[in-house]
Formats: structure tokens, sequence, C-alpha cells
């Protein structure tokens, strides 16, 4: 032992499973990933850290799912650029009266939201998966792993029942950290200007025949009067969704810097904590301050507030491509596209104010299977937000549902073995898949 560490004892782990493939992180792009592994016939274990799978869908909440349209013309026509999982998932949510329809901004081209309900999004979770015969462990952290060559060969878990070991064939890493990637020594970085993340707040009751007659631009000024009054909000352009229920409203305010406009590093254990905790106080500073300066909040409380923190950005892997910034704002469609997506750059940099960089009308990119393929690995694949990928291009990319197309077309390359990416292609379109969204 030294003054700042310690060799803990030798001990023999348990091996829990041998799955054909492992998805780590049971979040949108996990759950979509396992459930491609696992319908083309490979047996398959998601392992979630939360009682409960959805994560930021379920866990953080969400204003709506985003990201299944492009806006095409004057009028904002919908057209869609997701398929596959996301047309089974979309029919088992509406079977249990868990999804409304889109809305769309008036603020900002390209910008849309399916209102949802969280809890509902659980439920249907857990039953699409069972239909798919992929096994689920929730309640499972990642403890470690022990890698061989390129090859990770084991991951530790800790559970309620202790510490095990899963030794798997394959692995999809949708963890939103990349913490399999890290912890198995691959490669990746943190943006300097990563963006902020926030606790997402429902507040009721909302008088929201009230509140819908209020412009956007004028909530926006109403809560710059509240900044001007004393209250330090750190964010006054927000978003206010009307929930299924009749009284409910999602916040999406709170901007979840240290003093200063420093980032907290959420990969870091004493940052994290307290960026919950600043979250936590953000909302009720936001509940102040939304009951004093807007109509139909007069008598709105805190009802909820997201069990996690809504982290948009931490580690981003290097990967065998990069999604760039310019090709996302040019719309450019690579070779290996896997998934299409036509959503703005929205990044939450320090600041009252979102910045919002849309697509030109109608415009949509396509994400390349290689920013899902972490250097230096032969089994390990990334899903969702931690895709390899420059700030900009992130802050598009890292959307609900691009991130579901994401697992689609790694979970079906986890369990195929890695085919040629034109294979991979022609097998994700017989799914339904949009690769093409022109």
């Amino acid at each position: 032992m030294t003054a700042d560490s310690l060799v803990e004892p030798p001990r023999r782990t348990p091996i829990l499973a041998r799955p054909e493939v492992l998805v780590v992180g049971g979040g949108i792009a996990g759950l979509a990933a396992a459930a491609a592994a696992a319908r083309e016939g490979a047996e398959t274990l998601l392992v979630e850290k939360l009682g409960f799978l959805g994560g930021t869908v379920s866990a953080v909440t969400l204003g709506g799912l985003c990201g299944a349209f492009r806006h095409v013309g004057p009028e904002q026509e919908l057209r869609p650029v997701v398929g596959g999982l996301w047309n089974e998932l979309r029919e088992r949510l509406l079977a249990r009266d868990a999804l409304g329809p889109p809305r769309r901004s008036v603020l900002v081209r390209g910008v849309h939201g399916l209102p949802y309900d969280p809890e509902r999004f659980k439920i249907v979770a857990d039953e699409m998966l069972a239909a798919c015969g992929v096994r689920v462990l929730t309640g499972a952290t990642v403890a470690g792993t022990t890698r061989e060559g390129s090859r990770v060969t084991a991951v530790f878990v800790e559970t309620v029942g202790g510490r095990y070991a899963i030794v798997p064939k394959q692995i999809v890493d949708a963890s939103g950290d990349a913490e399999i990637v890290a912890r198995s020594g691959g490669a990746f970085h943190v943006s300097p200007q990563v963006q902020a993340p926030s606790a997402m707040v429902r507040m009721a009751p909302v008088d929201r025949a009230t509140f819908s007659t209020v412009p956007r631009a004028a909530v926006n000024a109403a809560l710059e009067g509240a900044v001007e009054a004393g209250f330090e909000l750190p964010r006054t352009m927000v978003a206010v969704f009307p929930y299924l229920a009749d009284h409910e409203v999602h916040v999406n305010a709170t901007r979840v810097f240290k003093p200063g406009g420093t980032p907290f590093d959420t990969s870091d254990p004493w940052d994290r904590a307290a960026a919950e905790a600043e979250g936590r106080r953000q909302a009720f500073l936001y509940e102040a301050a939304m009951r004093a300066s807007l109509p139909g909040f007069d008598r709105a409380r805190v009802a909820g507030i997201g069990p996690v923190l809504g982290v948009r950005e931490s580690r981003l892997i290097a990967g065998q491509a990069v999604l760039r910034e310019a090709d996302v704002m040019a719309g450019v469609a690579p070779v290996d596209t896997i998934a299409c997506c036509a959503w703005p750059i929205e990044d939450h940099a320090p600041g009252r104010a979102t910045i919002w960089r849309p697509l030109p009308d109608g415009a949509w990119y396509g994400i390349p299977f290689g920013s899902l393929v972490p250097l230096g690995f032969e089994n390990l694949l990334v899903a969702g937000r931690c895709l390899s990928a420059e700030h900009g291009a992130q802050a598009s990319a890292r959307i609900s549902l691009a991130c579901l197309a994401m697992g689609e077309a790694a979970g079906m390359a986890a369990a195929t073995g890695m085919p040629q990416v034109a294979v991979l292609q022609a097998r994700l379109r017989e799914r339904g898949v949009i690769l093409h969204a022109g």
C-alpha cells in the first residue's frame, strides 16, 4: 500500500454468461443493438446499471423523441430518415398509449419531437427485448475488462449478488460514456468545449391552455426579465413541452456548468456527483423563476427530476472514420453509411442561449460505419453519443433516434461477425432501415 493506492488481493471471479453478443448499456442505442443482434440469431445479453431500460429516454427523460424526420419545403413537410427497428418501437409505443403526434419548432428549422411517456417506455422496452429473445441483466455496473491483443476477452460487472465475469464473443459498447473502450485501453478524447449536461424536470400543475398562447420568443424574453430581477438563470432559451398527461410539462432548462462556465468532467466521480447536485439546485431555481414570470406557471411545482443527469457529451472514441462537422452541414453520405440524420447542430455551450445550426432545407447526412469501430479492436463496436465524431458533428448525431439507428447497425454487425460494409448495408435495407433519405 502507498499513500494514494492499495493492492487488492487476488480473487477468482465466477463467469456469469458466455453470450455471442454482449451489449453494455440499456439506453435507446443499446436496446436497438440488442434487438438487432438477437434477431440475427445471436445469443444476446444486455447489461444495464439502472434497474430499468431506456437510458436517457426513461431515466433522464426528454420532451420528445427526436430525429425521426427531415423537414422539406416552405411547409416543413416531415419525411422519415429512420426506419428499421424504430418502426416496431413506434407501433409498440402507440399500442401502449405512450406516443403522441410530432410537434415542430416554430423557431428553428429541422427541430421536432414526438411526445412520449417515459414510464410506459420502460415496459415497452421490456416487452420488445423479451419478444426478440434478449437476456437482460439490470443493476449491473461495469467494473473492469480484460483484453488480449485486439480482443476484449471479458467484462466484469458488480451486482447485488457480487462480482461476475461475462465472456462474450462480440461486444457493443452502448454505455454513452465509451466505458468498455476506455477500460480496455482504447483511444478517446473529450472535447474542450464539451456540451453542458442538464437535469430534466417535470412541472405540474401547469395551465397549458394559458401557456400555449405565449410565443416561444416571449418565453425567452420573460426569463431574461427574470435574470434582470435577480434570478441567476444559466439559460433563458429553454424548451417547454407538454407531456401526454394534461397538466404536466417537461422543462429542458438547466445548464450544468461550474461557476464561470467551466465544464464538469462527467467521467470523474467527484465532478459527476457535484454536477448531479448542481442540476437539482438549478431545477428549483427554475421553478421559482418560472412561477414568477411565465403565464400558466403560477401554481407549478417540480413534480420530478430525472433520476440521473442528462449528459450530452463525454468521451468520444477514436474510430476508423470520423463524422465531421463540415460533412454534417454539407449533407455528405459516405459510402459506408449505416444511418441517416437530419437534426441541426445543437450545441449547449456556455451562455444563456443554445447554439442552433440547421442543415439546409431538406438536407440529411449519413453516419459512417467506421465511426462506430474503435481503433485497435476486432470484437468491439460502439453505438450512440460516444461515436467517433468532431464536437459539432456529435452535437447533431447524439439525438435519440439517430442513436437508435446506430445501435441497430452495430448490433447487426456484431451478430453477423463484422461482415463487409456492403453486406451489412444490404441486410439493413432488408430490415427496413433507411440508408438514403433523398
